[in-house]
């Protein structure tokens, strides 16, 4: 208020200035006839209406230098707050005021981007960003250290890498992960890559995160070779150590015969029918095993097409409700129609599965029931299967997925090891939670 006052003011005594310079200019022309003092009063009536442009125009000067400033972002001007009276010394602290807060702001900010820059070279996790024309924004020392690549400008320059690696880049989806194996100089990369996309003055920018998972799945591997060995070779040994044992007494048996020099007694020819049949029991028994595996090892090429996941669900549990009448399945969805490309075939059998695994595991409950509930997630399909069974102890947990283990006296052990391989080939998961005395869901996502 008080500027605009004091602006005011010198501008009326300026423009009075100027009225009375004017009126003297016409009075010594036109009345007097003194036309030298009318020349100095016309000299003297330019120089007041440039002193007040200057004077009007100073304030606009200042005020573009400050607003250049802004735009530039360069707020090191100081302005004089003292220089030019009274009139603008609160403009001139105002203005100062708003540069000092900028400064702060973009130190501030300066300070920030340092930390993030710190930070993301500071992770182990390989890291680059780069725009949709391939040319790179960001990139860290582990991404550097991983492809041996010092310098990159353009994911372009990748080719050199793996030409495989630069498709990946442009084709890799938001929030899904990809596994991709690449040799460095010798150097056998397992990559977990994932990406994700961000936009900043409207350019969409691809941030995609690299790491090597070779050594975890060195050891995940190393564990499941030694889980299906310990399988192995106890379901082997089941039958290998009877047949050698009976063996053994038979042949004990047939030998003290023979060497008495008579021929085989009834006696001896019963109990060497009898351990035949055993032994022929468990030669049968090792070559289902056998049989089994082959069968795990031999799942056919999905067939994928668009199919309805409530459709499927559907035809398995009309199917299964007629084996297992006792028990009660129940279904509901969230929708209608769950497109996603799958084979049915392979999908129909894996419910079949685990409504099967469900039932047998409800067979000493009172009012036995199977709860498949269909809901999505993240543009995934959920199917739930749920029983109000006994519940898998957690020792148990951990193995179910194994091939060949299983805890029923007549399973072969396959079954869920099925189940995982035909949704790892739909590029889905299945997962298991239970406890004692509170029922199992399997969760398979697709």
């Amino acid at each position: 208020m008080t500027i605009s006052k004091n602006f005011r003011l010198n501008l009326v005594i300026r423009i009075l200035l100027i009225a009375f310079t004017l009126l003297g200019l016409v009075y010594f022309i036109l009345i007097s006839e003194q036309y030298l003092r009318s020349v100095y009063l016309g000299l003297l009536l330019v120089f007041i209406v440039a002193e007040m442009i200057w004077y009007i125009e100073r304030i606009n000067r200042d005020f573009n230098a400050f607003l250049l400033g802004l735009l530039q972002a360069d707020f090191t001007a100081t302005f004089n707050e003292q220089a030019k009276g009274k009139s603008f010394a609160h403009l001139y602290t105002t203005f100062n005021k708003i540069n000092r807060k900028f400064r702060k702001i973009s130190a501030e900010k300066e300070i920030q981007h340092l930390y993030l820059e710190t930070m993301v070279e500071h992770v182990k996790t390989g890291i680059i960003s780069f725009d949709p024309d391939g040319n790179v924004h960001l990139i860290n020392n582990a991404f550097k250290s991983m492809l041996q690549k010092p310098y990159l400008k353009n994911i372009n320059s990748l080719n050199i890498v793996d030409d495989r690696l630069v498709d990946l880049l442009i084709s890799i989806k938001p929030n899904k992960k990809e596994l991709f194996k690449v040799n460095i100089k010798g150097n056998l990369l397992h990559l977990s890559i994932e990406a994700t996309i961000f936009k900043l003055h409207d350019i969409e920018y691809k941030l995609v995160s690299f790491q090597d998972i070779k050594n975890e799945l060195d050891v995940q591997e190393l564990e499941s070779w030694q889980k299906l060995i310990r399988v192995l070779t106890h379901e082997i040994m089941n039958s290998i150590t009877p047949i050698t044992s009976l063996t053994a007494t038979l042949f004990e048996i047939i030998k003290v015969d023979v060497k008495g020099g008579k021929g085989l007694e009834k006696a001896t020819i019963d109990n060497l029918m009898e351990g035949l049949e055993v032994i022929l029991n468990r030669s049968n028994g090792l070559h289902r095993f056998t049989d089994a595996y082959r069968n795990l090892s031999r799942i056919p090429v999905p067939n994928f097409q668009k199919v309805n996941l409530v459709e499927i669900i559907q035809q398995v549990i009309t199917l299964q409700q007629s084996q297992f009448e006792r028990v009660s399945i129940n279904f509901s969805s969230e929708k209608d129609k769950y497109l996603i490309s799958a084979d049915p075939e392979l999908l129909q059998q894996v419910l079949i599965n685990l409504i099967k695994n469900a039932a047998e595991a409800l067979e000493e409950i009172d009012s036995p029931a199977i709860q498949i509930v269909l809901s999505s997630q993240a543009n995934h399909s959920i199917i739930t299967i749920s029983d109000n069974g006994h519940g898998i102890p957690d020792d148990v947990l951990d193995k179910i997925f194994i091939p060949f283990f299983t805890t029923k006296n007549e399973g072969s052990g396959i079954g869920l090891a099925l189940c995982k391989q035909i949704l790892q080939l739909h590029e889905g998961t299945i997962t298991a939670i239970s406890s004692p005395n509170s029922g199992t869901s399997f969760k398979i996502t697709l």
